[in-house]
């Protein structure tokens, strides 16, 4: 029987994780969010009160695509943008109800989802998960040099 490699195993890994990247949900709103969508609403509820610059950060993108994020989620009634106490100039971000709804309906989605995931993490001995880190710790050196 021919083993099949960690590499082989990462990739279908990978592969089944960016379809569920890709693929919009209703996380009980009506409307159909993607991961990026979602992500920002749950970031907003992380850090209440946050600016665009801060949000950003937060992501991992630049501010013009968090600006484009924060005004599409306005649009559908997420986030409320208000001023802010620190500068009458500054906008802070707030959830709205229909965006806290998002945020819990998201965690249930991560708990069924990701929870199977864990477990199978949790069943690893202490040797185990030390021998899998350090290979993706060294594959992810690698990748980093490329």
């Amino acid at each position: 029987m021919k083993r099949i490699s960690l590499l082989d195993r990462i990739y279908l890994a990978h592969r089944w994780l960016q379809t569920l990247e890709s693929s919009p949900r209703d996380y009980g709103t009506g409307d159909m969010l993607y991961s990026a969508d979602i992500h920002t609403i749950v970031a907003v509820s992380q850090q209440h009160g946050c600016n665009l610059t801060e949000l950003a950060e937060t992501l991992g993108v630049s501010t013009p695509a968090a600006f484009k994020f924060v005004r599409k989620l306005t649009r559908l009634n997420y986030l409320l943008k208000a001023p802010s106490p620190r500068s009458g100039r500054e906008l802070t971000l707030r959830l709205t109800p229909k965006g806290e709804s998002a945020v819990i309906a998201h965690r249930d989605f991560e708990k069924r989802t990701f929870g199977p995931l864990r477990a199978v993490e949790e069943k690893l001995s202490a040797y185990d998960h030390a021998v899998v880190t350090r290979f993706l710790v060294d594959l992810q050196h690698v990748i980093d040099r490329m």
